[in-house]
Formats: structure tokens, sequence, C-alpha cells
């Protein structure tokens, strides 16, 4: 059994993706920078802390930089994007010292990851995953005196090795949201770009392609005064547009109402751009007259599909009479982007192309993504029916019911195709296309 090492010198690692033609400009990682916050305001005497918040780079070399900072404890943010590479960059660390403790956390951090190939093999070189939320649990783990098994095994939370598999602990209570400490009034944020704004956690909905309904229903939200403050630290890093990462502007109202408020005592979005999501069906006028308040809104709405039959298969529903209404007044407020999805299971090629070709009609930006099969949502609530098989590495949807992998692969081609064709973007996940002229 392993004796891991009792100090707390902590190295904390996340990455953006590779430089996407259909990516936006960069966008600071706020899972990082929030544990980051809570362990620097927990008031450790002994704490030594580095963050690596990387851009490209080689496995080796950012391992070479982590070893010689010689950290006891290695938290990583671990996203479909960057799960490959910090695999390669622990197995590195640990080689280098065994004791370190290394911690996985973030969306891709689940033990279905770790169930199969590739990432099986990296089993032994990864000691503790965090389940869903990580500030006070990874601050609970820098808390520790004694490491070992025992102590790691009560945390609540997280998942430990159990024989050749993972055992996930009893859920650890949610965070009150005031309470977690702002890495922007602790200025650990870059300045510059998109500022990254959170007014609650979790998703009413439960729709199996995504993992925002997985959490629990969004009771929690943060208050007025803390918003403000937020804002107020968030204009100091000279942002242009602060990046709401709810799981929409609309789909929690006490959330909406503490933000509205909290936007008009700072007057933050009066020199602020502001890009967010809306659920249509739950647009109403207080939410059209926050966005003509924007000094410019960018709003994206997915919809997914046009075709109700192809959205039952994945929990969601589309109501034709109430988008297009909710959409002309949403157009007269914002700039606008419809969002559907390439290789939902139960679609197949004629549909897709119909809502392609629909949603191209309509005077906005699309943006197309590839279904991903995430290790909190259709990888583990997709039923044997979806027939799914997709990449082990990046997630991408190969085939499922209504899409044989010739065929996926054929409309991937012909969105590249358009894209070009329209002005558009191509990336690895999505196309972009600018509205039609």
């Amino acid at each position: 059994m392993t004796a891991y090492r009792s100090g707390r010198r902590v190295a904390l690692l996340a990455r953006y993706p590779d430089r996407d033609p259909a990516m936006p400009s960069f966008v600071p990682n706020l899972g990082l920078r929030m544990v980051e916050a809570a362990i620097r305001a927990a008031g450790f005497a002994d704490l030594e802390c580095r963050t690596w918040d990387l851009t490209g780079g080689e496995p080796e070399a950012v391992a070479r930089e982590v070893v010689a900072f010689d950290p006891d404890i290695v938290g990583v943010s671990a996203y479909l994007w960057s799960l490959p590479f910090f695999c390669r960059v622990v197995a590195r660390i640990k080689q280098d010292d065994p004791r370190r403790l290394v911690v996985f956390g973030g969306p891709s951090a689940r033990p279905v990851m770790f169930s199969k190939p590739p990432f099986s093999a990296s089993r032994d070189d990864i000691d503790l995953l965090v389940i869903n939320e990580g500030e006070e649990t990874f601050r609970e783990v820098v808390s520790l005196n004694a490491r070992d098994a025992a102590a790691l095994g009560a945390l609540r939370g997280v998942a430990v090795k159990d024989g050749p598999g993972w055992r996930e602990t009893p859920a650890r209570p949610l965070a009150d949201l005031d309470s977690l400490p702002s890495p922007y009034a602790l200025d650990l944020v870059q300045h510059g770009g998109l500022g990254v704004l959170q007014t609650y956690r979790g998703c009413p909905f439960t729709c199996s392609f995504c993992e925002w309904g997985t959490m629990e229903s969004p009771k929690r939200v943060r208050a007025v005064d803390h918003l403000d403050r937020e804002l107020q630290a968030i204009a100091r890093h000279d942002v242009y547009a602060a990046l709401l990462v709810d799981a929409g502007l609309n789909l929690n109202r006490n959330a909406f109402l503490n933000l509205s408020r909290a936007a008009r005592e700072s007057g933050f979005f009066e020199t602020h751009g502001l890009i967010c999501e809306v659920y249509p069906a739950a647009v109403r006028q207080e939410h059209l007259d926050f966005l003509a308040s924007v000094s410019n809104a960018y709003v994206g709405i997915g919809l997914q599909s046009f075709d109700n039959a192809v959205l039952a298969q994945v929990d969601r529903s589309y109501d034709e009479r109430r988008f297009d209404e909710t959409f002309g007044k949403l157009d007269a407020v914002a700039s606008l982007a419809v969002e559907i999805i390439l290789g939902l299971p139960g679609d197949n090629p004629e549909t897709f192309r119909r809502n392609f070709e629909r949603a191209c009609r309509l005077p906005c930006a699309l943006r197309v993504y590839h279904c991903v099969v995430l290790p909190s949502g259709l990888m583990v609530r997709s039923p044997p029916e979806h027939r799914i098989a997709y990449d082990p590495i990046s997630l991408k949807m190969i085939s499922c019911s209504g899409w044989s992998e010739a065929a996926l692969e054929a409309e991937c081609r012909f969105l590249t195709r358009q894209a070009a064709l329209r002005g558009g973007r191509s990336g690895e996940f999505f196309w972009t296309f600018p509205p039609p002229r």
C-alpha cells in the first residue's frame, strides 16, 4: 500500500483545447481557479501552490516542470480534450515519485472512463477521482495530515480504487455557492478576454446527451450582493464580456432575478457584453427586457433538433409554435445562434439534413455539434437499443441507431463542405455558420 506524502505543496493542472478554427477565444478554466481559490483562502500556513493553465505544450515537458516543482499533491482538471494529455503527464510524475497523490476532477474524472482502454492503463497513476463539485473536497484532501487509504476512503464525493475497479463514496452535500471564494476577487484569473460567470449549478432537465442535469435540480443560487461583488471583480480584469456558464439564463428564476438586480446595481452590462444560453420554451418578457439592457448580448438557442421523435430519444422536446414566436422576440434584442447536434441516437441522415437546411434559413448564426458520448451522459444513460459506438478517446459518436458509421462520416464531410461554401468554420467537434446573406 502506497504511503502518500503529507506536505501541502500543490500543483494544479488544466489545459485548453488545441487551437481549433471553430473555437472561441481563450476562456479561463473556472473549475481549476475555483479549486485554487478554495485552498488559498483556507489559511494553510504551509501551502505552496502553483498552477499550469496550459495551451498546447508537450506532456513530457509539462511533467518535467511539475516534477521540478516537486509537489506533494497533483490536481488535474480533466475534460475529454485534456484527459489523454494529462494521463501521459501523471504517468511521468508518478514514475518520479509514487508517493505523490494524484487527484483528477472535472467531467472526465469518472470511473467509467477508466474502465476500458485506453484509459484503463492509467488507473495505477491516478489515486483519487473527485465526483461533481471539487472545491470543498479538494480543500479537505489538502487538509489531511495522513493521506492513507482509510482517510481518502472516508471522504465524501470521491471514487477510490477498489480491487480492479473503483468505489464511489457517498455524495458530498452540495456547497453554498456564496461561501466559495472567488478566483476573480483573489486575482487568480488572467486579465483580458472573456470573464466567466456562474449564478447557479445544475439543471432542471435530464437530457441524456448532456451532463448538466446529473447534479441536482438547480435550487442553489448566488445572492445579489455576492453577484454584485463578482461582477465588479470580473470588470477589474479588463474583460470585454461575461460568459454565463449556467445551464441557461432562464432555467432558474431566482438566479435570474438576482443576476438582473446585481447587473443593475453594478452597471456591468452597460459596458460589457454577455454570452449565454436560453431554453426557448421558457423565455419570458423579463428575460427579453434584461437582454435588451445588455450592451452586446449573444444568445445560443440549443434546439438540438426540430424533430420531436428524435428529441424523445434523448429526453428532450420541442414546441414548434412557441419557438417561432420566441425566436422573433429574441432576435430583436440579441445576436442569436441556433444549435443542433449531428449523430443523435434515433436521428438519421434524411431527418438531420432537413433540420440543417431549416436551421440555415433562420436569420441567425448556426452551430452544429458532433454528438459526443459523455461519461455522465450517453455513456451511462443510453439504453441498449441505441447501439452506440464511439471513439474511446475523443468520445465522438461513430454509429448508433439511425446512423451507420459510413452515413455519419458522409454527413461530417457534407458539413465541412457547406462550412467552406457558406463562409463558416470547421473544427474537431463542431461547425459554425454565419447568418445567411
